[in-house]
């Protein structure tokens, strides 16, 4: 589409974004979880909850929810408590003007400072891809107005575009890792619904300080499908597509190592680390391979198990629920988990949380 139509819809939803009063407890949970125990579900939206990511202080974590009593059916960012409960806030798109199209914000990341990250998507109905795309930046004290750091598609290092972001985090006070990714739209058959194919295709960097920020590849993360931050500025950990390791990578000196090889369990993605536990989703319902029309390799992941690990001892403990994970968030003192568990079917998912020994 041209770029000044892009641009238009990109301010719009950038200066659209703000603080929405909170949904109706019946519509949204309650003060605390409907269920206790471990694993408790935390979200009851009867739309799709995705993306958490919890606070540097551990006092609560934030998420995308859809918001299903709007008929463009926007995606909001939310906040609830540790053990989940009640939405304490709401971020979305309010601006009357833009009723007629979807917008999406999600991937949040919070800093340490009180910075937010996210992206924002905006489409219109009939709409194949976004219209729309950028990761920004605002504070979670005031995410409006958010600046935008880069916006989407953008050139990769080789040459052919990088349609989205995932796995956006903090690495240290001032950069942002994620996995820049390409996405195709296609039908898997004659007149069935397109399918959205996300494949993640380098671990990427960009300075959130810089006056005009500028992803910079990670070299050699060809493939790349999860990525988090080590104790320090210097470490990330990540997984590759069709692969069962999970690396570790010291940034200054380009250096990998294998920290956990799941082997026959299958393919791991979603790794997520706080200090000496390792959370990863593995094997499931999950491919990794080339494709033909496409032009690259595509991994299709429709859910795995959770695998928590001791890396002192390289123990390996499955946590219930069976194959049906996706994008766990390891709380920062490694003793609570979210992640999303995904609809039977597929289509969409909720949120559950795990309190860990």
């Amino acid at each position: 589409m041209p770029r000044p139509v892009a641009a238009s819809l990109l301010a719009l939803a950038l200066t659209g974004c703000g603080h929405s009063q909170p949904f109706r407890p019946g519509d949204y949970g309650s003060g605390q979880p409907f269920v206790p125990g471990s694993p408790r579900r935390v979200t009851y939206n009867i739309g799709d909850d995705r993306a958490p990511a919890w606070l540097p202080d551990e006092s609560g974590f934030l998420y995308s929810f859809q918001r299903v009593d709007r008929p463009d059916r926007d995606y909001c960012l939310g906040l609830l408590p540790p053990d989940g409960g009640r939405l304490a806030r709401t971020i979305c798109d309010r601006l009357p003007a833009a009723d007629d199209s979807t917008d999406v914000l999600t991937e949040p990341a919070a800093a340490a400072a009180g910075r937010l990250a996210y992206t924002i998507t905006s489409s219109l109905p009939d709409d194949r891809a976004p219209r729309a795309s950028a990761l920004v930046l605002g504070t979670l004290a005031d995410p409006t107005p958010a600046r935008s750091l880069t916006t989407l598609p953008y050139y990769g290092p080789d040459g052919t575009f990088r349609e989205g972001v995932s796995h956006v985090r903090w690495l240290g006070s001032d950069t942002l890792v994620y996995v820049a990714e390409r996405i195709a739209y296609r039908a898997p058959c004659k007149g069935c619904p397109l399918d959205t194919l996300r494949t993640g295709m380098e671990i990427a960097l960009l300075d959130a300080g810089a006056a005009s920020p500028a992803p910079q590849a990670v070299p050699a993360t060809l493939d790349a499908s999860s990525v988090a931050p080590g104790d320090t500025a210097d470490v990330i950990f990540f997984t590759l597509g069709g692969d069962s390791r999970v690396f570790q990578r010291v940034l200054s000196v380009a250096t990998d190592s294998v920290v956990h090889d799941f082997g026959a369990a299958g393919i791991a993605r979603d790794v997520q680390v706080a200090g000496t536990r390792l959370v990863a989703v593995v094997g499931g319902t999950i491919s990794f391979a080339y494709d033909s029309l496409l032009g690259y390799a595509v991994q299709r992941d429709a859910g795995g198990f959770l695998y928590l690990v001791d890396l002192e001892t390289t123990a390996e403990t499955v946590l219930p629920g069976g194959a049906t994970f996706r994008h766990p968030a390891l709380s920062p003192s490694g003793k609570r988990l979210v992640a999303e568990l995904v609809w039977s079917g597929g289509g969409g998912a909720d949120l559950w949380e795990f309190d860990l020994p």
